[in-house]
């Protein structure tokens, strides 16, 4: 058998960037017109396939799957995007595969075009490797498909919050009392302005936001909770506490707290009945400013439903605690403190929101852990898993309670 010389490495360079555009070996056909002759004779080997066969194109594809298989941890990825094989970025165009990455590691596309460049010149030199040799190479080691060191900080998010492909997500926003609403927020006002009647409106386009950042193909919808009467979604995202969201009621009787009703213009405090009536307010300062406010992050596992509850004793806490695990740079970190302590288990989460010349303090529980956490498996009471509110109740104390 006379074997094929081997192709330069520009050329095979060249056919690498021309096959991985378009579909890429989603569609193993396009071998045929990236790869010429010669380079499919000689990626399967001299086999002595019929130039163009179906036996040709899947050997030559299966060389190439398999010298990406080859690669290190890192260039595996980007090759598996470039060439369409990575399932959670497949789209027909090399452009929106590359930029669908960079969302998921948060990055600029042109930082995921650089480190796919890399991996294309790697998996050029282990093409051109003498037959037989590719063989020789040790397997890889498996890879837990959820292993945070190998899945983007993005995906680990998703995960937590359940949003898959086609989830269906509705949020609940709490509404400002009728006596209370602007004249525009009525259907009946010429200048009607739905939004105009949602209570916690900076948290619930933060989170309509981030989810559509996270996670674009699920179906986001908004209610108030006089017009939710929906019980088939996926995930269920629950803004604002009690006093003005219904919706939150009606979990009340399954949870181990509650916010302490006062008039209106006067905080709600946090009660935790199974600690001694343990009791958390705002802080604020001598002269009526919010210093700090609790943000209670609540989640309940139901028959087809992830339930998340999302509350404070005033709008500061119900911000905070969405941003708690939501936000791009602390999400991450503090969704796999949660799940190392709770696993799967209902849990309730409370933590710090503060107030920093104007901008919202991000609670990081991987630097300061939090005041308190609470879960219960399936059939159980609620435990204590960590309870750290003697820092709060003793700062309460150094400046006194209250305003």
């Amino acid at each position: 058998m006379v074997h094929s010389s081997p192709p330069s490495l520009d050329h095979v360079r060249e056919c690498l960037t021309k096959l991985r555009q378009g579909p890429a070996l989603a569609r193993p056909t396009v071998l045929l017109s990236a790869l010429d002759d010669p380079m499919r004779a000689y990626l399967c080997r001299d086999r002595g396939y019929s130039p163009g066969s179906v036996e040709q194109i899947t050997a030559v594809s299966a060389t190439i799957r398999n010298a990406i298989d080859h690669l290190s941890d890192d260039e595996r990825l980007y090759a598996q995007v470039d060439f369409n094989l990575h399932p959670e970025h497949h789209f027909a165009t090399l452009t929106d595969r590359q930029e669908s990455l960079a969302s998921d590691q948060e990055c600029a596309s042109k930082t995921v075009r650089r480190h796919s460049a890399r991996a294309l010149d790697t998996l050029a030199y282990l093409l051109l490797a003498p037959p037989g040799r590719a063989s020789h190479v040790p397997e890889p080691p498996e890879r837990d498909e959820y292993s945070t060191q190998i899945q983007p900080r993005s995906n680990r998010v998703r995960e937590f919050w359940h949003l898959h492909p086609g989830a269906r997500v509705d949020i609940v926003c709490s509404e400002i009392p009728d006596d209370e609403r602007p004249e525009y927020a009525s259907p009946a006002d010429r200048n009607y302005l739905r939004y105009a009647k949602f209570a916690d409106l900076d948290t619930l386009m933060f989170v309509r936001t981030r989810l559509a950042q996270q996670a674009p193909t699920v179906v986001v919808r908004d209610f108030a909770p006089s017009e939710h009467y929906d019980t088939h979604a996926d995930v269920l995202i629950v803004i604002g506490g009690p006093p003005w969201n219904t919706k939150f009621r009606e979990f009340l009787p399954q949870l181990p707290f509650h916010f302490e009703p006062h008039p209106l213009g006067e905080d709600d405090p946090l009660v935790v009945p199974g600690l001694d009536d343990l009791t958390l307010t705002p802080r604020w300062t001598p002269r009526g400013e919010l210093i700090e406010d609790l943000a209670v992050f609540t989640r309940l596992t139901l028959r087809g439903t992830i339930v998340f509850l999302l509350g404070g004793c005033l709008t500061l806490g119900v911000l905070g605690a969405a941003r708690c695990l939501l936000d791009s740079e602390c999400g991450p970190g503090n969704t796999d403190y949660l799940t190392g302590r709770v696993g799967d288990n209902d849990f309730v989460l409370v933590v710090e929101a503060r107030r920093v010349g104007g901008i919202t303090d991000i609670a990081d529980m991987t630097a300061v852990g939090p005041l308190l956490l609470l879960s219960r498996g399936v059939g159980e009471n609620w435990s204590v898993v960590v309870d750290n509110t003697k820092r709060f109740t003793d700062r309460q104390r150094s400046i006194g309670l209250g305003r």
